[in-house]
C-alpha cells in the first residue's frame, strides 16, 4: 500500500480530533520528555547511560517544583525487550512516575517502539496512556504526539523492525537504530508536521527523531540566530567585545563542522521552504543523548527547550553554547535553558504568518 502526504495529513487530523483536551493556564507547569527507550539494564539498554540523571531531575527538580510530567512516546523499548524484564529492572523508575500520577499530573503517550502497550492487559499506568493529547491555552492548541504518525512507512515496517531488533540485534549486542540516525527521514517527518501544524494554526510538540527543535528550528538554524544576535551585541560597543568575538568564532566553527559532517543536506532548507518563519513545531529531543538529555518545559505562559547534563561535559561546549547552566543542588548535574519564548508571542506569529 502506497502512503502519500495527503493520507498522513488526514491521519494526523483524525488523531487531533480525537485527542483529549487538557486546559492550560499560566499557573500550570508541564515538562515533556520523549524517547527513553528503557530496556533490561544490559549492554543494549540505551536508557542506562542517563538513567540516574533522568530520575534525579524528575525527583529533585520537576516533582519538587510541582511540574506535571508528559512522557511523549517510546518510553519502554518493547521492540527489544519484554515489558516484564523492563519493569523488573527499573522499579524505581515507575515509583518516580507515581509521584506525578499521585498529583494527577501524569500523561503518557504511545510511540512506535511501545505500541504494544495499547494491547497488553497488565501495563503500569495504563489509565494515563493516550495516543496524543491537546493542551488548550487561551483557545489555542498545543498538539502533543510522538511523531511516528507523520512517517509514511512506520505502519508497514514497524513489526519487521521489532523482529530484527529482538532476534538479531540483541544477541549481537548491536545498539538501537532508528529514524534518529537518518537526517533525510528526520527532515521529512518534521516537514510534514510543520505543514500540518502551520495550515491548522496550531503548535505541535513531537519526539521520535531524537532531534531537539524549538520554534520549528533545528540546532544549526538556532546557532545562526545566536551568531546574528552576538554580532548585534558586538556592534553596540558592549564592554565584553573580546568575549563576544570569541563566542562568534566558536559558533561559526560549530556551524561549519555541522554542515561538513552531514551526509544529507535536505535539513539545511530554511524552515522547510516556508516564506515566513512559523514557530509551530517543537521537539523535546530525547533522554538518551550522548551529552545528556533534553526536554520541553511549559511554565508561566512560556515554553523552553532545556538541556540537562553532568559535570563531565566539555567546558568548551559550555563556553560555545553561550548559555548559563544552573547546578542542581547536591548533585553533579546541571540544567541549562537553551531557548525560551512566550506562548502568546508564538501563537501570534502562527495566526498571522501561517
Amino acid at each position: 500500500m502506497k502512503i502519500d502526504n495527503k493520507v498522513v495529513y488526514e491521519n494526523l487530523n483524525k488523531l487531533f480530533e480525537k485527542s483529549e483536551t487538557v486546559p492550560l493556564d499560566n499557573s500550570q507547569k508541564w515538562v515533556i520528555f520523549s524517547d527513553l527507550h528503557v530496556g533490561d539494564g544490559g549492554s543494549t539498554d540505551d536508557f542506562r547511560t542517563n538513567a540516574h540523571l533522568f530520575l534525579t531531575a524528575l525527583r529533585d527538580f520537576y516533582n519538587q517544583q510541582n511540574y506535571g510530567l508528559i512522557l511523549n512516546g517510546d518510553v519502554e523499548e518493547l521492540q527489544r525487550f519484554s515489558l516484564k524484564k523492563i519493569t523488573s529492572k527499573w522499579p524505581n523508575l515507575y515509583d518516580t512516575f507515581e509521584l506525578f500520577a499521585a498529583r494527577d499530573k501524569f500523561i503518557k503517550t504511545i510511540g512506535n517502539h511501545d505500541l504494544e502497550l495499547e494491547y497488553l492487559e497488565k501495563v503500569p499506568f495504563k489509565e494515563y496512556l493516550k495516543e496524543s493529547v491537546k493542551l488548550n491555552y487561551k483557545d489555542d492548541n498545543i498538539f502533543i504526539f510522538h511523531g511516528h504518525q507523520a512517517s509514511k512507512k512506520f505502519q508497514q515496517h514497524n513489526e519487521l523492525i521489532g523482529f530484527t531488533l529482538k532476534y538479531f540485534a540483541n544477541p549481537l549486542g548491536i545498539k538501537n537504530y532508528s529514524v534518529a540516525h537518518s537526517s533525510k527521514k528526520q527532515y521529512n517527518i518534521e516537514k510534514r508536521v510543520y505543514h500540518y501544524s502551520s495550515y491548522n494554526k496550531i503548535a505541535s510538540i513531537i519526539g521520535h527523531t531524537h532531534r531537539p527543535l524549538f520554534e520549528s528550528l533545528h540546532k544549526v538554524e538556532r546557532l545562526k540566530y545566536k551568531v546574528e544576535q552576538l554580532c548585534r551585541d558586538f556592534s553596540s560597543h558592549n564592554q565584553n567585545e573580546g568575549k563576544i568575538g570569541e563566542a562568534i568564532k566558536l559558533l561559526k566553527k560549530d556551524i561549519k563542522r555541522y554542515y561538513k559532517a552531514a551526509k544529507d543536506h535536505n535539513f539545511q532548507s530554511y524552515v522547510y521552504n516556508a516564506a515566513f518563519h512559523v514557530p509551530c513545531v517543537f521537539n523535546s529531543g530525547c533522554v538518551i543523548g550522548k551529552r545528556g538529555m533534553t526536554c520541553i518545559e511549559i511554565e508561566d505562559g512560556n515554553i523552553s527547550l532545556v538541556h540537562w547534563f553532568d559535570k563531565k561535559i566539555s567546558k568548551k561546549y559550555l563556553q560555545q553554547s553561550g548559555y548559563e547552566p544552573t547546578p542542581l543542588s547536591n548533585t553533579d548535574y546541571y540544567r541549562m535553558v537553551i531557548n525560551k519564548e512566550s506562548l502568546d508571542y508564538i501563537f501570534t506569529r502562527i495566526k498571522f504568518l501561517s
